[in-house]
């Protein structure tokens, strides 16, 4: 069951991060693809663990709250992105220094939320 949670949740993270890439040039708010693919990819195992499950299962595994979680988490965390790029130096200057401060929370963000999630999905497989 271990190896097709994990393989499940990743499917479903890469084509969420896919999308998100591809259509809309969001990755996250670190800026890189694979920071965001593994945040989701955590996020939605730990989701799929966790939630009730429902759906049709693939190979045993319900993936449908897999799929819930993994959307609402990745949109949460493109919100966080700024939406429009600095019209002027001034903007630009402004935007640089926000996103230092940004950068600094999002450091502490991310190691909380991968340490979180990941003892989420031990305690998950532990009981």
């Amino acid at each position: 069951m271990f190896l097709l949670d994990l393989l499940i949740a990743f499917v479903l993270a890469l084509l969420i991060t896919g999308v998100l890439s591809a259509a809309f040039d969001n990755r996250g708010p670190w800026g890189l693809w694979w920071v965001f693919l593994l945040v989701l990819v955590l996020a939605t195992w730990a989701g799929g663990l966790w939630i009730t499950p429902f759906g049709p299962p693939l190979f045993g595994v319900s993936w449908l709250p897999m799929l819930f979680v993994g959307l609402i988490f990745a949109l949460l965390l493109a919100a966080a992105v700024p939406a429009k790029p600095p019209e002027t130096h001034a903007e630009a200057v402004a935007q640089a220094r926000a996103e230092a401060a940004t950068a600094a929370a999002f450091s502490w963000f991310f190691w909380v939320s991968l340490i979180g999630l990941a003892v989420a999905i031990l305690v998950a497989y532990l009981i």
